[in-house]
């Protein structure tokens, strides 16, 4: 038996080892990588409970690198006369969700949207601000009650695969962002998710993007098992094949010509592999000050209430991040610029029409 080879979870052709003992969000626990040249996904194994990792990551939700942004969203999004401009000029997920929308709903009230993994709830409150008729769902009790005592009763607790059985064809758009690398079948995942759909309606969907990167690059996405898949534009257009649905990608040279980002991979290139979050009892390595983040909102908030202050923001934002995107890339060397495509993708997948054709 050959130890470097595996069946692709994805899409069942021969995945090659990446690397054998790949550092897990917590220790000691380690990962096969594998990445599959046919669909171009790469995912780990063994596969893992990550539930108790979930916990520690919301009882620390406030300095864990990348999960902290989350509550920070929760925490001031209300503060913005504009929620969803506020969110989609921080992250590309809510960007690119943001622009998908403005492609496919003509009528905000009319179009009913469910975000799927709604959380703590601050995405689908900054849709409804927007004129939206949107609901969130998020199968965490606490998740639902923060949400609803934070923002309004605007959500559901109940899991998917619960939730479609008496829900089917509701509605016109869901929502998932950055959810599919988190489950372990995501074709029946997004299969469950159209059967909620009218027929011709579309799942926005976000996620890490692998083709981005260059095919040397083992991992660019949450360590193991938070994130069991890295998918590439490959990957999901064989998702939305094997259930049957059509499927687009939004193109982020909007987002990148107002945000100039340039992703460094020398680090990723020279050997030196990522730290766990978490140690074995739980306790956390890795930590984020919230101090800087935190002053950089509210000065946000307050020219947001300046006539002319966000407009000053943005331009002086734009070229500053400019400047020093193109001098990192004069002294790196080893970056890529983001441009049409970024570390995010954001793919509309489109349910088929009835068998009368009708959208």
């Amino acid at each position: 038996m050959n130890i470097n080879v595996a069946t692709c979870l994805l899409c069942g052709d021969t995945a090659e080892l990446r690397y054998g003992e790949y550092p897990g969000y917590q220790e000691p626990a380690t990962y096969k990588i594998y990445h599959c040249r046919h669909c171009n996904t790469a995912f780990s194994l063994p596969r893992a409970d990550a539930s108790s990792i979930y916990e520690n990551i919301y009882n620390n939700a406030d300095r864990v690198p990348g999960y902290n942004r989350y509550l920070r969203y929760a925490r001031f999004v209300k503060k913005f006369a504009e929620p969803l401009k506020y969110l989609a000029d921080s992250a590309e997920a809510y960007w690119g969700v943001k622009e998908a929308l403005s492609q496919l709903v003509i009528d905000n009230k009319a179009a009913r949207i469910l975000e799927i993994g709604s959380g703590l709830g601050y995405f689908t409150f900054a849709l409804v601000k927007a004129g939206y008729n949107a609901k969130g769902i998020d199968i965490s009790e606490t998740a639902v009650s923060q949400a609803k005592e934070s923002f309004g009763n605007y959500y559901i607790c109940n899991g998917i695969a619960e939730y479609a059985t008496n829900n089917a064809e509701l509605y016109d758009i869901v929502i998932f962002t950055e959810v599919i690398e988190h489950v372990d079948d995501p074709q029946n995942f997004l299969a469950l998710a159209l059967t909620l759909l009218k027929p011709g309606g579309q799942a926005i969907i976000t996620t890490p993007n692998k083709s981005f990167f260059t095919d040397d690059i083992t991992w660019a996405s949450d360590l193991p098992p938070v994130h069991s898949w890295w998918f590439s534009e490959e990957s999901v257009k064989y998702i939305a094949k094997s259930i049957n649905a059509d499927i687009k990608f939004v193109s982020f040279s909007k987002y990148y010509k107002k945000n100039y980002k340039v992703v460094g991979l020398k680090s990723q290139r020279d050997g030196r592999l990522p730290c766990p979050y978490f140690n074995k009892d739980g306790r956390l390595i890795a930590r984020t000050a919230r101090s800087k983040n935190t002053l950089k909102v509210h000065l946000q908030v307050l020219l947001s209430r300046i006539p002319f202050g966000t407009m000053f923001t943005d331009f002086f934002k734009k070229y500053l991040k400019m400047l020093f995107g193109k001098l990192r890339v004069l002294i790196e060397k080893d970056t890529i610029v983001c441009k049409d495509r970024g570390i995010l993708l954001c793919a509309i997948i489109q349910k088929p029409p009835d068998k009368k054709g009708h959208l």
